[in-house]
């Protein structure tokens, strides 16, 4: 024979395995024709007749029925209604539904359930208990009174989707499950997926024969919704290795999502009336409605601790000049708002931390991952260390990650971190799958069977951190939000500041424009009255130095008026860049200031000019501010000397202009480019403080930059950059 693998864990696959349990009988009807399309092959025992001979047939010809069809396809698909039926003279519990365009009819027994003040009892004191442990035990005391199984117990979904027992009744001498984790694939993700559609299921023998379906064509039997339908032998041979042969379980759902299972088990086989299974899933309904508004209440009053935290770090936020600031001002806040050990964020290149991060090299190859893997949204992960160890090279301290970008260029990313946690789990039985074989279609096949032992087993748990809890996740996503919503309305303040230091500046140019260039005439004219008043007057020579010395003041204050013009119009004037040949340049404002300054014995040294990519009427400003100040401030010297070269430097021409002057304070440094600034060591030296205002300006304009390099008593060098024609 052949062999193949295959892997048969216990699901209640949806497929269709047209069986049903021997306590129950089914029929299918087509909604549009009301004929049969199937019948469980048990049926026969009601209506006394062979149950391939009923399909085709209209139901009405067998059973005096009144069913309200109209009402059972106004009910969501699945959903059931519910009635007793008398069928030669015996009476059956009804259960209606539709699904797949087939009205479904379930038959039971009545059995008929005496004492139903315990239901009512219970039904009320679990609408008012005190605490989610006390609703869980309350829960599963009630139904241990009404089905009588030996084992009842609150079995939870954790976030890696193994289970955990977290409330438990079980008989006395009876091994207790409480606090011991079940792994995933004792309830797969299909079995968990079918658990959220059909809320009960039960298995009262699971020896029982079981009952097959006949259907028009032999076309399978989707029982999705049946409370009556057979359990895979998967399940039945899980049930039977934990010693259970009766099973009971109802479905715990929150959300849409299955929170977990009321898991009943008995000993020895038994069936639970319909009425009593009727009764404890409304008990798990009203225990769960219970659940839901004690965690309600607790997200309600932890949404007010943070809306009040996230409010105050909202402000503190948007008090600072910028992200980096209100980050590093308000990490500890925004760390303590989870469990994390530890926090950073980076910002361009720049990283801030707080509590127990890893090293800034690792930070960044984790920032550097997640840029390449494209990760836009909040990435979560309590294995991180385990599955990018050797990728990252990752340490104890990133064992657990939560981390995104806050903007669409992948500049800042902010990071929180749990470090390893090694600690210890007890299972009930060793998570591990057998191998085992069967015959299919004379086909010998090898199989994964259920697990055969539930024996406690204890494991080590290490390099994974705790796991995010979902309140941690909540908290990471409006912070992101908060943060994200702060640069926004940063990015609007600096713009909104710039348009209006943009005005400022135009209405400043404008003003310093009419003011340099008005005042010219009122100055001239004091000028030529101060003149005319120095001819009059004769020689007293104490009246004619006053005069000279007014005179000479109207001249120094002319000439800042006529580079406050030249300043603002530097701002302000059309600029044509072209290539432009600077050795003819230089050399006239060497010719002329050498004049200017009677400095005729200085030695200017001039070598390699290149040409450059700039505006014409600018360059000469610049140069002219630059090489006049070489001149004028090595003039003092015994030997004075300027130097003036270029070089090409990739895709810029820099200028070096050096003189042996007098040079600058290293404490006058930081005020070199503004406006009527001079230097402390100047002393009677002509100038006032606005020609290197000008020079910076204009090289701005240029796309250019200026500096310098200077020491007091040794010269200064100063360091032009062009752009290359």
């Amino acid at each position: 024979m052949n062999k193949k693998m295959i892997e048969e864990c216990h699901e209640e696959k949806i497929q269709y395995f047209n069986e049903i349990q021997p306590f129950g009988y089914l029929i299918g009807i087509d909604i549009s024709t009301l004929k049969i399309e199937f019948v469980s092959d048990n049926i026969s025992l009601l209506f006394f007749e062979n149950a391939v001979n009923l399909i085709g047939k209209k139901i009405t010809d067998y059973l005096a029925i009144d069913i309200d069809f109209d009402k059972i396809l106004s009910l969501d698909e699945g959903e059931f209604d519910r009635d007793s039926i008398q069928i030669n003279s015996q009476t059956y519990h009804l259960t209606t539904y539709h699904n797949s365009q087939i009205i479904y009819l379930e038959l039971e027994n009545l059995i008929v359930v005496e004492n139903r003040s315990s239901y009512h009892y219970d039904s009320e004191q679990l609408l008012y208990t005190k605490s989610i442990e006390d609703n869980w035990t309350l829960l599963i005391n009630s139904i241990k009174g009404l089905i009588g199984y030996d084992r009842v117990m609150i079995y939870q979904f954790l976030e890696d989707n193994s289970g955990v027992v977290v409330a438990e009744n079980v008989d006395a001498g009876m091994d207790s499950y409480l606090g011991l984790r079940f792994p995933e694939f004792d309830i797969p993700k299909q079995a968990r997926l079918l658990y959220i559609k059909k809320k009960s299921r039960m298995v009262a023998d699971i020896d029982e024969e079981r009952i097959g379906v006949i259907s028009r064509d032999n076309k399978p039997v989707d029982l999705t919704y049946t409370s009556i339908r057979a359990f895979s032998s998967a399940h039945l041979e899980y049930l039977r290795n934990a010693k259970a042969f009766g099973s009971f379980s109802v479905s715990i759902v929150i959300n849409d999502r299955l929170w977990g299972l009321v898991a009943c088990q008995n000993s020895t086989p038994k069936y639970i009336p319909n009425q009593v299974r009727l009764q404890a899933e409304l008990l798990t309904r009203l225990a769960r409605l219970t659940y839901v508004n004690f965690k309600s209440n607790e997200r309600l009053q932890f949404q007010n601790h943070f809306n009040e935290i996230a409010m105050r770090l909202k402000e503190n936020l948007l008090v600072e000049d910028s992200l980096q600031n209100s980050i590093h001002n308000n990490i500890h806040e925004i760390q303590d708002l989870t469990d994390a050990d530890g926090i950073a964020l980076v910002a361009h290149e720049n990283i801030f931390t707080h509590g127990n991060t890893p090293e800034i090299e690792e930070i960044f190859r984790i920032k550097k991952w997640a840029k390449e893997n494209e990760i836009t949204t909040l990435f979560c992960s309590n294995s991180f260390l385990i599955d990018y160890e050797e990728m990252l090279n990752l340490t104890s301290a990133s064992a657990g990650v939560m981390f995104s970008f806050l903007d669409q260029h992948y500049q800042h990313f902010i990071i929180w971190f749990k470090k390893e946690e090694i600690y210890n789990v007890n299972w009930a039985g060793k998570p591990t799958k057998f191998e085992n074989t069967k015959i299919i279609d004379e086909v010998e096949t090898l199989y994964f069977s259920p697990r055969k032992s539930f024996q406690i087993w204890e494991q080590e748990i290490g390099r994974k951190s705790f796991v995010w809890k979902e309140k941690e996740i909540f908290v990471a996503k409006e912070v992101l939000k908060l943060i994200v919503e702060t640069l926004h309305i940063q990015s609007f303040k600096i713009h909104s500041l710039y348009e209006q230091l943009q005005e400022i500046n135009e209405e400043l140019d404008s003003f310093s424009y009419t003011i340099s260039h008005d005042l010219r005439t009122p100055l001239t004219v004091m000028k030529l009255n101060c003149q005319i008043l120095q001819r009059t007057l004769g020689d007293t020579e104490m009246k004619a130095d006053r005069l000279k010395s007014v005179i000479s003041e109207i001249d120094r204050m002319t000439e800042m008026m006529q580079e406050i013009l030249t300043l603002s119009k530097a701002k302000k004037s059309e600029i044509i860049l072209k290539e432009i040949e600077t050795r003819p340049i230089i050399d006239k404002i060497v010719q002329d200031v050498l004049m200017y300054y009677s400095a005729e014995e200085t030695n200017v040294e001039i070598e390699n000019i290149e040409h450059v990519f700039a505006d014409k009427t600018m360059v000469f400003e610049v140069f002219q501010n630059v090489i006049g100040n070489a001149v004028k401030y090595s003039s003092t010297q015994e030997f004075p000397k300027v130097s003036i070269k270029s070089e090409i430097v990739d895709d810029q021409v820099i200028y070096q202009i050096s003189d042996n002057g007098i040079g600058i304070k290293k404490d006058d440094h930081d005020k070199m480019f503004k406006l009527f600034s001079r230097m402390s060591n100047t002393g009677n030296i002509q100038g006032n403080g606005v020609g290197l205002s000008i020079a910076l300006r204009m090289m701005n304009r240029m796309d250019g930059d200026i500096n310098f390099e200077s020491k007091e008593g040794e010269g200064t060098t100063f360091v032009l950059s062009f752009k290359k024609p």
